[in-house]
C-alpha cells in the first residue's frame, strides 16, 4: 500500500475530536466576551462609549495610514 499524507483512521478520529473540543472552546469564549461588553455598554455613559468608539476609528485609520503600499515608479 503506498504512503500518503493523510492522517491515519485513529490519529483522525483524535484530530477531530480535538478540533471540535477547540471549536466549542471557541464558541464558549466569544459568547463570554459578547456578555462581558454587553455588560459594560449598560454600565457606560453614550458620551464615554462614543469617545472610545472614535479613538478606536482614529487608530484604525492611521494605522492604514502607514500600511499602504507606495506607488512603484514603472
Amino acid at each position: 500500500m503506498k504512503e500518503t499524507n493523510l492522517l491515519k483512521i485513529k490519529d483522525h478520529k483524535k484530530f477531530m475530536r480535538e478540533l471540535d473540543l477547540s471549536k466549542k472552546r471557541n464558541f464558549e469564549n466569544n459568547m463570554k466576551f459578547v456578555v462581558f461588553h454587553a455588560e459594560w455598554l449598560k454600565r457606560v455613559s453614550n458620551k464615554e462609549w462614543s469617545k472610545r468608539r472614535r479613538q478606536l476609528v482614529d487608530s484604525l485609520y492611521k494605522s492604514n495610514r502607514k500600511l499602504k503600499l507606495k506607488k512603484v515608479k514603472a
